[in-house]
């Protein structure tokens, strides 16, 4: 087999920074999960509402209200904090508070390739991806996250990509088709 000419070679260092980055976006902007602790919140401070109109006519409405308004705003705040703080502790277990080598992203006109981390002359094949079979591929203002299933994603920032973000996501424009390339503004 003829070695490719047209190749991006990416190695990527990952740091806890760009791991909580990745994580914030995975969660709350490309899965959204931000609606059902918002709609918590909205709803149960409608009900909040109710009760306060109700102080003087009903007795205990101040003491529902005031309940359910601290119930309302609470769980979801509490929600985020707990998110937040397992992203930390799993950075921890990865060994992400000094920056580190985690892998090498060559993409290609054949596909995506995922190098083990190491000097380029060792380097041993993770895995192979032809364009067609990946999940999708975002591109926000620090990186380009390419998904190669629902759930497992490989993230390219924006910083150690030669050429920018605008070198690997002609890759995925001209490579991968339209209907699973995202841009997050």
């Amino acid at each position: 087999m003829a070695a490719e000419t047209n190749v991006l070679s990416i190695p990527v260092r990952m740091d806890t920074a760009a791991f909580r980055e990745f994580s914030a976006f995975d969660v709350l902007t490309r899965q959204k999960r931000w609606r059902r602790p918002l709609l918590f919140a909205v709803l149960m401070v409608a009900f909040a509402i109710v009760c306060f109109t109700q102080v003087g006519k009903r007795e205990g409405a101040a003491l529902l209200g005031t309940v359910l308004t601290v119930v309302g705003v609470g769980l979801p705040i509490v929600y985020f904090a707990t998110f937040f703080r397992s992203v930390s502790q799993q950075a921890k277990r990865l060994k992400l508070e000094t920056p580190r080598d985690v892998y090498r992203v060559e993409l290609s006109d054949s596909g995506v390739r995922v190098l083990e981390a190491g000097k380029q002359d060792k380097q041993k094949l993770v895995q192979h991806y032809e364009w067609q079979q990946l999940y999708g591929a975002w591109r926000t203002a620090s990186a380009v996250y390419i998904y190669v299933e629902v759930g497992k994603a490989y993230l390219l920032p924006a910083a150690q990509i030669p050429g920018g973000l605008d070198a690997a996501w002609k890759f995925v424009q001209e490579k991968m088709p339209a209907e699973k390339q995202h841009t997050v503004k």
